[in-house]
């Protein structure tokens, strides 16, 4: 008897840095294994790659597809969509099951819009896939009762079957039982990165968030013998990235003893590299001793604190409850302490948001004393997510825009209109009855200048010390500075191809966030606006500096170092003029060496004198590197090409990456005090 065929679909992000290894397929696969008939159905080697459905399906040309199961997430929907369009017009009895946090099955033309789909798992898939499969194996194809299904009703319309099947016992490791397979892969010598869970759920109910379809779900552990399995498997394998998969990441005692677990593999086969992972929001003290934990051998040598908005109300518009400021604030210092640089997520476009709220939840995130990468997100509108039901919308009057966004701070270079199946639109917040299309577009900006200019550390330092030490609000500061970008030539010229670009992502639908950066013509990608306007300041870097002094000075005139920290920030930018070989000097007459190693974590409210004079003093720089630690650590190496190519080795190393002041100032200063004559 010829064995009916299963493929399982799962490409990945057009902009992933590396493949991820197929997950979704060892985990169904695994199931099946240890709880099917093995002999029936034959497994064909998963699409986890991303390339044009033709591509992705010549593999399987010359056979028949009899189950196509679909792992379906906001980057892959349209791929997914036409793989099963074309599945099905050469296979027509073919079962095609979608699952995933994507698949919009409360809509109750789901089923009308996407006729090439036969089912949507609502939640975990294993024990629902394995019900299906059995059914099919019975040559059964009547799937009402099977718990966990939406399929069409007699109208077509959407019904829901009997609540899902979901595991709660995680004791083997699916990595380990599909081996072979990804022994194939792993012997081409290609990088890949790879998914790793510890737990399912999440008992928060942010509205924004469909954390695989398993928001407001008790959290359910993975056996500690399966999680050291898999950790044991992908280490041994030599796997570059991890992603952990866990929602809270510390949410649990024994989440302390993984991250060690992590680190003494780790040191045993050098890999992985680096962690991506989500920290719990509302256990402080263990998400700080995990953070030192991985900072301590640079596998994640920041730390992300979710915050997504400072202001309580805002938070509560989207269902979101954070520690207090006070605990957050806390966290930081704790973290600071130890040197562990902090990062903060944060989204643009929240209902109940404003423009003036916004302002301040940038500057408030100073004012905590925190300076480094804001990564913010757009509102995406995800269809399962509470923020998706038709209540939410229509409370908030959401008005929203389907575009394509990256994560990569870089995009490749190319003209003409996207392929829209590789590089799936997702759907933006782009207005609520709290803020307009035109302030979002003011808000975006904002986000673009103060990411550039502060996190960069571009102005840092200088808005550190009239912070410190004159009691100039943050908010103030770049309020002042934002000024300066509407009134001087120069700036202004920037601001308002900021500001165009904004717009044109609202009203062009082949847009996208990413820029192109005119001057450098080799460059072989486009950037993200923040990205984009620290290349515009550092190509015009002196006339930028002069301009900005001079207002500032104006502004702030009883300021009595301000001309001095402007030169001192001025010097420690890096940018390709600089020779390691030859390090260099600069005059200083205040000691701004120590007075910054001091400001280091301080929040606003607590003050710090005028540095201490050196008059004819002189800044030693020695720097022959970038970047805090493990791999965001950069040579500052230009090659031997021209003035372009120069620039090009710069924004490798010094641009892309991280906004920081490690990946972009000076860090290795030493001041040499003038010498003093007796006569």
């Amino acid at each position: 008897m010829q064995r009916k065929t299963v493929l399982i679909s799962e490409p990945n992000a057009a902009d992933t840095p590396a493949p991820f290894l197929p997950y979704i397929w060892s985990i169904l696969k695994s199931h099946w294994e240890r709880h099917g008939d093995r002999d029936y159905f034959q497994w064909l080697d998963p699409i986890f790659q991303n390339d044009t459905p033709a591509a992705l399906l010549r593999p399987y040309q010359q056979g028949s597809i009899d189950v196509l199961g679909l792992s379906c997430y906001t980057w892959n929907w349209q791929i997914q969509c036409e793989i099963a369009q074309r599945v099905k017009a050469r296979n027509p009895n073919a079962i095609v099951i979608a699952g995933g946090p994507h698949p919009d099955y409360k809509d109750r033309h789901f089923f009308r819009k996407h006729p090439y789909i036969d089912m949507v798992a609502v939640k975990d898939g294993e024990f629902t896939l394995a019900s299906v499969l059995s059914r099919l194996a019975e040559n059964d194809r009547e799937f009402s009762s099977v718990g966990g299904l939406c399929v069409p009703g007699p109208e077509g319309e959407p019904v829901c079957t009997s609540a899902p099947i979901v595991p709660n016992i995680f004791d083997y490791s699916p990595y380990q039982d599909q081996s072979a397979y990804y022994g194939q892969l792993l012997r081409s010598n290609k990088v890949f990165h790879a998914t790793w869970e510890t737990n399912r759920g999440c008992p928060f109910s942010c509205s924004f968030c469909d954390w695989g379809s398993s928001t407001m779900s008790k959290v359910r552990r993975f056996d500690m013998q399966r999680v050291e399995a898999d950790l044991e498997w992908l280490a041994r394998n030599r796997i570059v990235m991890l992603f952990l998969a866990d929602a809270n990441f510390g949410i649990l005692e024994r989440d302390l003893e993984i991250a060690r677990l992590l680190n003494r593999l780790r040191q045993k086969y050098g890999y992985p590299k680096y962690l991506t992972y989500t920290a719990s929001k509302n256990h402080p003290e263990r998400a700080i001793a995990i953070a030192r934990e991985f900072a301590r051998t640079g596998v994640c040598p920041t730390h992300s604190l979710s915050v997504q908005h400072t202001d309580t109300e805002v938070l509560a518009a989207t269902a979101r409850t954070n520690i207090s400021s006070v605990k957050q604030i806390e966290a930081a210092k704790a973290l600071m302490s130890s040197r562990i640089p902090i990062d903060v997520q944060v989204i643009l476009g929240i209902p109940g948001d404003t423009l003036e709220q916004w302002k301040i939840c940038l500057t408030d995130l100073m004012e905590w004393g925190i300076h480094e990468e804001y990564y913010t997100f757009f509102y995406h509108l995800l269809p399962n997510a509470p923020a998706g039901e038709k209540s939410f919308l229509d409370r908030w009057q959401v008005g929203t825009i389907e575009r394509t966004t990256f994560s990569d701070p870089r995009q490749p270079l190319e003209k003409g209109p996207l392929d829209r199946l590789r590089n799936t639109r997702g759907r933006l917040i782009v207005e609520t009855k709290s803020y307009s299309r035109e302030d979002w577009v003011e808000m975006a900006t904002f986000a673009t200048l103060v990411k550039a200019l502060h996190n960069a550390s571009l102005t840092r330092l200088i808005a550190v010390y009239l912070r410190l030490t004159h009691a100039v609000p943050y908010k103030k500061f770049y309020g002042d500075v934002e000024q300066f970008f509407m009134k001087c030539a120069l700036a202004q010229s920037w601001y308002g191809v900021l500001r165009s670009h904004f717009q044109d992502f609202l009203h062009n639908t082949d847009a996208t966030d990413h820029m192109e950066v005119s001057q450098l013509p080799k460059l072989p990608y486009m950037l993200d606006p923040a990205r984009w306007l620290v290349v515009q300041v550092c190509l015009q870097f002196d006339e930028f500096f002069d301009a900005l002094g001079d207002y500032l000075v104006e502004c702030y005139p009883s300021a009595t170092n301000l001309a001095s920290v402007l030169d001192f920030q001025k010097n420690v930018v890096i940018l390709p003029s600089y020779a390691r070989s030859k390090g260099k000097m600069f005059h200083v007459d205040c000691d701004w060496v120590q007075y910054f190693d001091q400001a280091w974590g301080r929040t606003g409210t607590e003050r710090l004198d005028e540095p201490t004079a050196t008059p004819g003093a002189a800044v030693e720089v020695t720097d022959q590197t970038c970047g805090e630690q493990s791999y965001f650590v950069q040579p500052l190496d230009w090659g031997n090409g021209g003035r372009e190519d120069r620039w090009l080795q710069w924004i490798k190393h010094c641009v892309l990456h991280r906004n920081s002041v490690a990946k972009n100032n000076f860090q290795h200063l030493r001041l040499h005090l003038a010498m003093v004559s007796n006569e």
